[in-house]
């Protein structure tokens, strides 16, 4: 599909997919219905997916690419409780009032364009890289770790699927409330090291994600290039950064594998399958090194953010990144020590300055202390280990 920020910013066609493994995607001119939480109850009655009125309705946070919303169908279900009707009343055909265990699901779909200060649209197509790609997880790593795809509405580019276990946490919420076990990052690093190691030379995966136009959209336009115009001194490394992104493809790739999307066990051992992952719609078959560098990159932009208490998030970045080595296997390293600190800087800029800053990092000087720290690593040539202790230095001095 054709890129609109590419080009000239023209409004984006309405697509309906082609349901195949190849991705290929038909353009029609009906309008999309778009879905909010007040019409949804109306849309799945229509489709009965839902088997009466009896919903309820909840607006999933993060829904600046998407909208999100988990349904709760309470009429469906096993029933709970004893009958209490008599012989009589069943045979008359009395309504059995007992409550019912009730059937969730998450409904997903893109929005048009992004809800961020500057313009940003992607081709919505996006949906079905998600829908394929957790199709294809469900094969290689843990069925129980990521959603299950349920139904899907090709003409509206709705996607349903399962949501995630009702007392798992967000791994960035509870970040940013300072609580740091160990246990989470290295389940986290683990996790991604598997799918990597798994879809490593997988060809069927490469066929279907190995298209890097929407990868482009997502992440080499809005983090790499909106940054050149603000720091034109930094270009070309910003350019070799993306050129870097689109060669050499290795594995299957997250593409947005930040604590956000990371859903973590309230405790260690409360669960067979600790963490559970989302939103697969950045998938792509590239780069690994891309992955374990975002989850750094958060861990780093939230010591940032706890100033003086900047070391446990540090000390999660390095058992982050041991974690993720000892998964991957060396084939997978290949590129990490010339690329790991360039691809690590342009990643903490992207997060000030780029398309879709992070919220919490407001204060001009600890922006600032950000943009130095990226600058160097830019520059540096080195590998995650040498941006590591460049990234110490610099949290130190910004205490």
């Amino acid at each position: 599909p054709s890129s609109p920020l590419l080009d000239g910013c023209q409004k984006s066609r309405r697509r309906n997919p082609a349901i195949t493994w190849t991705g290929s995607y038909e353009e029609i001119d009906r309008p999309v219905f778009e879905l909010t939480k007040e019409n949804v109850a109306a849309y799945l009655l229509e489709r009965r997916e839902v088997s009466s009125e009896k919903l309820l309705i909840q607006e999933l946070g993060g829904g600046v690419s998407n909208v999100v919303l988990k349904v709760m169908d309470l009429e469906a279900g096993e029933a709970l409780g004893t009958d209490i009707r008599t012989p009589g009343q069943i045979k008359r055909g009395v309504p059995d009032r007992r409550m019912r265990s009730g059937k969730c699901m998450v409904l997903k779909q893109p929005r048009e364009v992004f809800l961020t200060p500057g313009l940003w649209q992607v081709d919505r197509s996006r949906v079905w890289v998600e829908r394929d790609a957790l199709k294809l997880l469900a094969e290689l790593t843990h069925p129980q770790s990521v959603p299950q795809v349920l139904w899907e509405d090709s003409e509206n580019m709705v996607l349903a699927i399962t949501p995630a276990p009702a007392q798992f946490l967000n791994l960035k919420t509870t970040l940013l409330a300072g609580q740091t076990p160990r246990w989470r990052i290295t389940a986290a690093a683990a996790w991604l090291a598997a799918l990597h190691r798994q879809s490593f030379h997988h060809a069927a995966a490469k066929a279907r994600f190995g298209d890097g136009e929407l990868f482009k959209q997502q992440r080499i336009v809005p983090y790499f290039q909106h940054c050149r115009a603000k720091h034109p001194e930094l270009r070309c490394e910003l350019d070799a950064v993306g050129d870097f992104l689109l060669s050499g493809p290795l594995c299957l790739i997250h593409g947005d594998f930040s604590p956000k999307n990371i859903l973590v066990a309230p405790e260690q051992g409360a669960d067979e399958t600790p963490i559970f992952i989302v939103d697969f719609e950045v998938a792509f078959y590239g780069q690994p090194l891309f992955d374990i560098a975002t989850l750094i990159n958060h861990l780093l932009l939230k010591g940032f953010y706890f100033g003086s208490k900047w070391r446990p998030l540090m000390l999660l970045a390095d058992e982050a990144w041991y974690t993720y080595q000892k998964g991957a296997g060396k084939e997978l390293m290949s590129a990490e020590a010339t690329w790991g600190a360039r691809l690590l800087g342009g990643l903490l800029l992207a997060r000030i300055d780029g398309q879709s800053p992070v919220e919490y990092l407001t204060d001009p000087v600890i922006q600032n202390a950000v943009r130095s720290c990226a600058a160097e690593l830019l520059g540096s040539g080195g590998s995650v280990d040498d941006a590591l202790d460049i990234a110490g230095e610099h949290l130190a001095r910004a205490v």
